[in-house]
């Protein structure tokens, strides 16, 4: 691979990338909050997905809905 398509690798790895993070921003302003909110609130968008993963759970318990 010549150096040119690394770099043309890497530009479509970030530009996509980017494309989720847009998306992200997105679906958080359409819930009502930022990324800012959740990092100021959770610290990381990992522990903010844990949560919501978590919160998930507990209402699947609540109805009686079984999870493998």
């Amino acid at each position: 691979m010549s150096p040119l398509e690394r770099r043309l690798t890497k530009l479509e790895q970030h530009r996509q990338q980017n494309d989720v993070g847009c998306k992200l921003d997105w679906l958080l302003e359409k819930a009502g909050t930022s990324r800012a909110a959740v990092m100021a609130e959770h610290g990381s968008l990992q522990a903010f997905r844990d949560c919501l993963e978590a919160q998930g759970q507990a209402s699947s318990a609540s109805v009686g809905e079984w999870r493998p």
